[in-house]
């Protein structure tokens, strides 16, 4: 258990290293990297007419799957240490509430880009989701057992 553990705790740091990361990447960096994403959706999507309301989808969607992800790692990394869902699922939201927060103070310090209250809720809300797919995953495993 205590290896699981480690290999959670690496894993869970380098990602959110990937978080702020891209995070302390230039705007016009930033911009760059979304709008390939853009130009995706824009072909498999034709009808999608405005490139801009596309793009802070895209960089919406962004935030939500990386806090996603943090979400069930530390979902995954707290449960052995707090017995109850709610006692794992509060602990993993805080924390990942807190990352969402530096996430955000990061950016405030990095041309063209800003820190947004906003995004730490899309933050969150993916939080939350990793948390909940952790626990739906774990109850069906449960409940087949």
């Amino acid at each position: 258990m205590k290896k699981k553990n480690t290999v959670l705790t690496i894993l869970t740091i380098l990602w959110l290293g990937l978080i702020f990361g891209h995070s302390m990447m230039p705007g016009e960096v930033s911009s760059e990297e979304s709008g390939f994403f853009v130009d995706l959706v824009m072909k498999l999507f034709p009808s999608f007419e405005n490139a801009e309301s596309v793009g802070h989808f895209v960089r919406k969607a962004a935030h939500f799957t990386e806090f996603m992800i943090l979400g069930g790692l530390l979902s995954l990394r707290v449960r052995d240490e707090f017995g109850r869902f709610i006692g794992r699922f509060l602990t993993a939201s805080a924390i990942g509430l807190f990352a969402a927060f530096i996430d955000e103070t990061i950016q405030l310090f990095v041309e063209g880009r800003a820190g947004a209250v906003a995004d730490m809720w899309v933050d969150l809300a993916g939080v939350v989701a990793g948390c909940l797919i952790i626990a739906g995953i774990t109850a069906f495993r449960f409940k087949k057992e």
